[in-house]
């Protein structure tokens, strides 16, 4: 459905710069017809024109810009015909020069038509009109250079149009495209929050297993550090009895050996300060423990 939608849209963007370029380049022919219609309304403007008598002297000349002349350069147009308003009499040209020539000494000729070998002059002035390939229509140059600036002008409006109509119906096409980008950005707005939102409880995760990591080892080490106390406690205390015994059972083995001899039962003073000292040095190591390692 995208790709549709992109095909579309790349199509109406190809058919919108086509007819852009076209109108550029008709619009600089244009500017460069009506410069040549110009400068020849002001090339005859400075021609002098003849009044001519009914036998065709000449009275005298002038620069009159206004003045009719029949001295105007005619030209012909092949596939087109030239009708005028009426006839301007008859001809036996035969030929598309003599026919040209035929208007041109013509006091009342306007323009003419060549086709298949007639020559038809005419008086008055009209638009030109699309005819068969054998057909030549012979009309004044200025006419000829104004049809020009005429035609490019109806097809520059022809593009014009065309562009307006290409742009009405490529606006829902981009309007949709817009839209469906648009929903698009939205789409990735959400799944970038949740990426963020998931990276935040990844975070958290971690921290809380790295919290329960440092917790198990302070716990093995305050086990490894009670561990090693109670053997030390236990080495100790095995000392302990290891000495009394040895303490009491040197005494017993005295008492036989010297029957006669009396000790009233009493430790020896040594032994009472071994003893304490024990004792006393168990009792501070125990509560150091407890106090580095609560």
């Amino acid at each position: 459905m995208n790709s549709n939608k992109n095909k579309d849209s790349n199509l109406i963007t190809i058919d919108l710069e086509n007819l852009r370029q076209k109108y550029s380049n008709l619009l600089i022919q244009y500017k460069a017809a009506v410069a040549d219609y110009v400068n020849y309304l002001n090339e005859q403007s400075q021609q002098p024109c003849s009044e001519l008598t009914a036998n065709g002297t000449n009275l005298n000349t002038t620069s009159t810009p206004n003045c009719k002349t029949n001295n105007e350069p005619l030209v012909s147009i092949q596939g087109q015909a030239f009708n005028g308003t009426g006839s301007a009499g008859e001809s036996t040209a035969t030929t598309l020069q003599d026919c040209v020539a035929s208007c041109t000494s013509s006091n009342t000729c306007t323009g003419a038509t060549f086709i298949s070998n007639k020559c038809q002059l005419r008086i008055g002035d009209s638009p030109i009109v699309p005819s068969s390939q054998n057909s030549y229509a012979i009309v004044p140059k200025g006419k000829q250079l104004l049809l020009n600036v005429e035609d490019i002008n109806q097809q520059l409006l022809d593009i014009n149009k065309k562009l307006v109509n290409k742009i009405k119906v490529s606006e829902p096409v981009y309007d949709k495209i817009n839209s469906d980008t648009a929903l698009k950005n939205q789409e990735l707005i959400k799944h970038y929050e949740s990426l963020i939102e998931e990276r935040r409880n990844i975070e958290t995760i971690l921290n809380e297993y790295e919290t329960l990591d440092n917790t198990e080892n302070e716990t093995e080490i305050k086990i490894t550090q009670n561990y090693y106390s109670y053997i030390l406690l236990f080495i100790l205390a095995s000392v302990v009895i290891l000495l009394l015994y040895k303490m009491f059972g040197s005494e017993k083995i005295n008492s036989v050996q010297s029957p006669t001899i009396q000790y009233g039962g009493d430790l020896g003073v040594n032994a009472y300060y071994i003893v304490f000292g024990l004792i006393i040095f168990i009792i501070i190591l125990h509560f150091s423990m407890k106090h580095l390692h609560p």
